[in-house]
């Protein structure tokens, strides 16, 4: 896993960029045999109108690509939203394959019948 985090119209972080990648282990157990992805990790922090913060994930394995944003006051929270909403995009592609197999499989075995 190829992980790139930027850091936009804020100071470089270790904390975040810590957290980030610790919640980047969920995203990496879903891509199980897929040894060659890549994730984009983009904070954002805006302070023109009020505290708040904006977090862009971008996953690329060469099959599938996924985005999913967040936003919200907390650094930390935002995140952890744009993760979990990444993983759920996730899982739903990973379950659309396994139904495309499966329902293949029987249409074959009701044709032969």
């Amino acid at each position: 896993m190829k992980a790139k985090i930027t850091f936009h119209n804020m100071p470089h972080s270790d904390a975040l960029e810590l957290h980030a990648k610790e919640k980047l282990t969920k995203v990496k157990a879903l891509f199980l045999s897929a040894k060659n992805f890549s994730v984009e990790l983009f904070l954002n922090a805006e302070s023109a109108h009020a505290p708040h913060h904006h977090v862009e994930i971008k996953i690329n394995n060469g099959l599938v690509h996924i985005a999913a944003s967040a936003q919200s006051g907390d650094m930390y929270l935002a995140i952890d939203t744009a993760i979990e909403k990444a993983c759920a995009q996730i899982r739903k592609e990973k379950t659309k394959a396994v139904d495309k197999k499966q329902r293949v499989k029987n249409e074959k075995v009701l044709f032969t019948q």
